[in-house]
C-alpha cells in the first residue's frame, strides 16, 4: 500500500484510511461455510481467554478492545481500507519496505536497503524475511511478492484504494536470488514519495486458486474477507503475529511467528474483542475485561482520564473528518441525488451555515481543550496547514452571508435571517434546498448531524439524516456514489500524495481516484498532483501540492472539520507501549512485538 489515507480512513500509496465508528463492520460477502468455520474456531479460542487481568498475565496473553468490526483484512482493496482492518493486520500480520514510528521517522523493514533515483527504485530485500504459512514449509520473502503487489494495484479490475505511485511504474525485474527487485519509472515519472510505497506486500505465490479459498476467493476483490490466509485458508503472515481465527461482530485471536525476522514478541496471543458501543468499552477497560482500547475521541472518555491503573495517551492526529459534497454519483443513483451541490454557491452557503468550531467545542472540549477547525485539504497539522495556508477559513460560520449568497443568485422562499425556529426552505432553479446526510452510527457523528441539522435550518437549508451501521457506510453507501452529504474521516501522515485518490478525477480503467467518492473533478489539481509525484525538490513539491490544496478548498472539494485526538488507554502494568500512539495511519499496534507484562 502507498501509504496513503485510511478509512479511519489508512491501502496503498497515498491511500487514505477511513475512520469508522463504534459500530459493526462485519462482511456479509465471504461463504457461509468459511463464517461457520471461523466462528466455531474464535468462539472456542475466547473461550479459553481468562477473564482477570492476572489471569491473562500469567499466559503472556491480552484483550485489545476494538470498537469498530472488519468489513475485510486486505487495505489495499477500496472496500477493506479501514484504520481497525490496520490495527488488526497491518503490521502485526503483514509488513511493508518501511515503517513509520510514533515521531514520523522512516525505518526500513522488509528492506534492508533502498535506492531511488530518477532512473528506477532497487531494494535490496532482507535475507531473514520469511513467510510463515500455517502447514507449510516457511518461504523466503522475494522480489516476486513486490511485483505481484505492484501487478495487483494497477490491475484496472481490481477495486484498489489507490494505485498512486505504482501507475508511474513501467517494469520489474528480479535479481539476486529473489532478493533484490528493481522497479524502473516511466520516462518523466520518477516517484517522490517511494518511501510510502509498498506499506504492505502481498504473498503472492499463497494467494493463487479456485473456489473459497484465500480467506474468500483467490482474487484481489476477494481475499482476506474472513482473515489473512492463503488458498487452503490457512493463517499466512510476515509479522510478529499470524491470525488464527475471526468471527465477523465477534473478534480475531492472534499467536506469536515463530518465524519472525524481527524481535520475537513478548506476548503469546492477543484478542481483538469487538466492542462496538462507546460506554461499554469504557466499562470494559475500567473494569478489566480489555487491556487496551484504541477508542474513538469520545467525551465520555474522561472517565478514564485519571484512573489510576490505567495510562490515558492523548495526541494530535494526522485525521480529516469532514463532509464528503456528492457531484457526480453513478447513474442509478442520480434521481435520489440533488444536483444544487454542483454549484459552488450552494456548497459555500452549506459551510457558512456550519459553526465547525462550536461542534468541536461539544465533542471535544473536556477532552482535547484548544482543537481549532481544518482549513487546508491536503495537511491536516502542522505549519502547512496553518497560517497562509489556512485556505477554507474563508468558509467559517458566516449565516447572514449565507442567505445573502442565496438571495444574490436568485434563490426564493428561505428565510431573511437566520432563526433558530425556522422551517423554511430555499427554492434555488426550482429545486428545494434538501439533501440526504448519512453518516455512521459512531457518536460523534451522530452529533454533529444533529448540531449541523439545526444550524442549516436556521438558515433554511434542509438535511435528512440516515444514521448508518459502519459496515453499510464504508461498503456500500460511500462505494456506490449514493449520497448528497456523508460525514466520515481519513487517516493518513505527514506527506500530502496520501490524498491524491482522494481528489484524483475518478477513473476505473486507469486505477485513478479510488477514494474519490464525492467524484469531484478538475484537471488543474490532477495535473498538479501529477507534478508533485515526481518532483524530488522538496520545496517545489510542497508548493504543488498547496496550489492543489487551494484549489479544493475555494472550490469546496470536501468541508474539513477537525483532526480529531488520537487515544490509545492501556494497563500500567502492560510494558512496551509507551511510544504506541502513532499518529500516523500505523495504528497503537504498529510495535504490538514490544508489548508485555511487567
Amino acid at each position: 500500500m502507498h501509504r496513503r489515507v485510511l478509512l479511519l480512513a489508512a491501502a496503498g500509496v497515498g491511500v487514505l484510511l477511513l475512520v469508522g465508528s463504534a459500530a459493526a463492520m462485519g462482511t456479509g460477502r465471504s461463504s457461509s461455510h468459511g463464517q461457520v468455520s471461523a466462528a466455531s474456531s474464535f468462539a472456542k479460542a475466547w473461550a479459553s481467554v481468562p477473564r482477570s487481568p492476572a489471569a491473562r498475565q500469567a499466559k503472556k496473553t491480552m484483550v485489545f478492545g476494538l470498537e469498530q468490526g472488519i468489513t475485510g483484512f486486505n487495505v489495499l482493496d477500496t472496500n477493506e481500507n479501514a484504520l481497525y482492518s490496520a490495527i488488526v493486520a497491518g503490521l502485526p500480520i503483514v509488513r511493508g519496505l518501511y515503517v513509520i514510528d510514533q515521531k514520523g521517522n522512516y525505518h526500513l523493514d522488509l528492506a534492508s536497503k533502498v535506492v531511488a533515483t530518477k532512473k528506477s527504485l532497487k531494494i535490496w530485500i532482507r535475507k531473514d524475511a520469511n513467510w510463515y504459512w500455517v502447514g507449510h514449509k516457511a518461504k523466503p520473502v522475494t522480489a516476486a511478492d513486490f511485483i505481484y503487489t505492484w501487478q495487483q494495484l494497477v490491475q484496472p479490475s481490481n477495486n484498489v484504494a489507490s494505485s498512486t505511485g505504482y501507475t508511474n511504474i513501467a517494469s520489474a525485474s528480479s535479481s539476486g536470488h529473489g532478493k533484490v527487485v528493481t522497479f524502473r519509472w516511466k520516462p518523466g515519472q520518477a516517484f517522490a514519495d517511494y518511501r510510502d510505497l509498498f506499506g504492505e506486500v502481498l504473498p503472492g505465490f499463497a494467494l493463487h486458486g479456485s473456489g473459497s479459498g484465500c480467506g474468500g476467493g483467490c482474487t484481489f476483490n476477494q481475499y482476506w474477507h474472513t482473515g489473512v490466509v492463503g488458498s487452503d485458508n490457512k493463517p499466512i503472515s510476515d509479522g510478529p503475529f499470524y491470525m488464527q481465527s475471526y468471527t465477523p461482530d465477534q473478534g480475531m485471536l492472534l499467536k506469536k511467528n515463530p518465524h519472525w525476522y524481527g524481535k520475537k514478541a513478548g506476548l503469546n496471543s492477543i484478542s481483538f474483542k469487538i466492542i462496538t458501543d462507546t460506554n461499554s468499552e469504557i466499562q470494559a477497560m475500567r473494569g478489566g475485561e480489555v487491556d487496551a482500547i484504541a477508542p474513538s475521541p469520545e467525551t465520555a472518555l474522561s472517565q478514564l482520564v485519571h484512573q489510576k491503573n490505567l495510562v490515558y495517551s492523548a495526541i494530535p492526529s494526522f485525521t480529516q473528518e469532514h463532509w464528503d459534497i456528492q457531484v457526480n454519483p453513478t447513474a442509478q443513483f442520480r434521481n435520489a441525488w440533488n444536483p444544487l451541490l454542483t454549484k459552488q454557491y450552494i456548497r459555500a452557503a452549506i459551510s457558512e451555515g456550519m459553526n465547525r468550531q462550536s461542534l468541536i467545542k461539544a465533542l471535544y472540549g473536556p477532552i482535547a481543550p484548544g482543537l481549532k477547525p481544518l482549513n487546508n485539504t491536503f495537511y491536516e497539522i502542522g505549519t502547512n496547514a496553518n497560517g497562509k495556508f489556512a485556505y477554507f477559513n474563508k468558509y467559517n460560520f458566516n449565516p447572514k452571508k449565507a442567505i445573502a449568497l442565496l438571495k444574490k443568485h436568485g434563490c426564493t422562499g428561505g428565510p431573511s435571517s437566520p432563526s433558530a425556529s425556522n422551517q423554511k426552505v430555499w427554492s434555488c432553479g426550482g429545486q428545494k434546498t434538501e439533501f440526504r446526510f448519512d453518516t455512521t452510527t459512531r457518536a460523534s457523528r451522530v452529533t454533529s448531524s444533529q448540531i449541523f441539522q439545526q444550524q442549516l435550518m436556521a438558515i433554511g437549508i434542509k438535511l435528512d439524516v440516515t444514521i448508518h451501521q459502519a459496515a453499510d457506510f464504508f461498503g456500500t453507501t460511500l462505494p456506490n456514489t449514493n449520497f448528497d452529504l456523508g460525514e466520515y474521516a481519513w487517516i493518513g501522515g505527514a506527506d500530502p500524495s496520501g490524498f491524491d485518490a482522494i481528489y484524483q478525477c475518478y477513473n476505473a480503467q486507469k486505477n485513478l481516484g479510488g477514494s474519490n467518492y464525492k467524484r469531484y473533478c478538475n484537471k488543474k489539481v490532477d495535473a498538479l498532483i501529477k507534478k508533485g509525484e515526481v518532483n524530488f525538490n522538496a520545496t517545489k513539491r510542497t508548493a504543488q501540492y498547496q496550489q492543489a490544496a487551494k484549489l479544493t478548498s475555494n472550490q469546496i472539494a470536501v468541508i474539513p472539520l477537525y483532526a480529531s485526538p488520537q487515544i490509545f488507554v492501556y494497563k500500567k502494568a502492560l510494558k512496551g507501549a509507551s511510544k504506541s500512539n502513532n499518529p500516523t495511519l500505523e495504528g497503537p499496534t504498529w510495535n504490538l512485538e514490544q508489548w508485555h507484562w511487567g
